[in-house]
């Protein structure tokens, strides 16, 4: 048992390193909603791997995170920020927005709707791909 709980204490403490690069990026906003002035979380996007990896890391709120974590019990007006993360410059956090639509997709025709008007290139396509192998 030990084992296991010095092992999760060492995966946190080397995705906590990432927090400083994570604010830079996020212009410590949420990279989610862009909400500011809210407490921000690391939060691993897709499968969590045996190394952690900045590159599938995004920073979002506490209201964020909550949403993510009943998805499916989410409420219309829970999921109005994907019409910000659908257009970020970052494709970690686009690529976490269309996997989130495409998660609930079918539930409200302005959700639909976003993964229409969305370009994934190569590159987009290849980081979706990684995050649906869950």
């Amino acid at each position: 048992m030990a084992r296991g709980y010095d092992e999760a204490k060492d995966r946190k403490s080397k995705v906590s390193l990432f927090g400083k690069n994570l604010v830079r990026r996020s212009k410590s906003t949420c990279e989610l909603c862009g909400e500011t002035g809210q407490k921000l979380n690391i939060f691993e996007v897709g499968k969590i791997e045996v190394e952690p990896d900045f590159d599938r890391c995004i920073h979002i709120c506490d209201t964020c995170m909550d949403t993510i974590e009943r998805l499916k019990k989410a409420d219309e007006n829970d999921l109005r920020f994907l019409n910000h993360a659908i257009w970020s410059e970052e494709n970690i956090v686009k690529a976490t927005a269309i996997d989130l639509i495409k998660q609930i997709q079918g539930r409200y025709s302005w959700i639909d709707d976003l993964l229409d008007m969305v370009y994934m290139d190569e590159e987009l396509e290849k980081i979706i791909e990684k995050i649906e192998q869950k």
